[in-house]
């Protein structure tokens, strides 16, 4: 089983009858060494996000016995590596930030973090910068750009490719487009 010629590997889809192991990233994904002959290679699970052990190191055998500790432990780890604030309350601080005076709209450049006037002293020692109407429709304008090509695979198009993009869709008829990797 272990010792096979490998030709790669492949995603092992809806062979689970138990939940997958989680990373700081979610759900991890079941693979299988692919080897020459046919010959099954032995079942692992790794991060679902990330392609290079470097930026996520999760790795687990499928029959392997995890014990109590080790479980702890990696709970532990994913807790502290979850967003400071939950999906709903970053809309709940959005909402307030989007009715501030334009003054006020300041946006920490080391922590990407939209700041309320309350926290601003927090983080007087980071750089910063207001924030204007326009990058907020467009926060790809605001953000950096990821540049981990095997985590955070993205492509930023200038206006004029997007425009144009747009307006060919607009002419094909197509009303909905899926964009992977594309925040603009």
């Amino acid at each position: 089983m272990e010792n096979c010629e490998s030709l790669g590997i492949e995603l092992i889809l809806h062979e689970q009858d138990r939940p997958a192991p989680s990373c700081p990233h979610g759900p991890t994904l079941l693979f299988e060494k692919a080897c020459v002959g046919g010959a099954k290679g032995r079942r692992f699970y790794a991060c679902s996000a990330c392609r290079d052990r470097k930026d996520c190191n999760f790795f687990q055998w499928e029959d392997e016995k995890v014990s109590e500790a080790r479980l702890l432990a990696r709970e532990q780890e994913n807790k502290s590596k979850m967003p400071t604030f939950t999906h709903k309350e970053y809309c709940a601080r959005l909402k307030k930030f989007t009715s501030l005076m334009l003054h006020e709209k300041m946006f920490c450049v080391e922590c990407e973090l939209l700041l309320l006037p309350e926290e601003r002293l927090a983080h007087s020692s980071h750089r910063l910068s207001e924030v204007t109407s326009v990058q907020l429709r467009r926060p790809s304008a605001l953000l950096p750009p990821l540049e981990n090509k095997k985590s955070n695979a993205q492509y930023l198009f200038t206006d004029r490719s997007a425009h144009f993009l747009l307006e060919t869709l607009l002419r094909l008829g197509f009303t909905k487009v899926l964009c992977v990797g594309t925040p603009r």
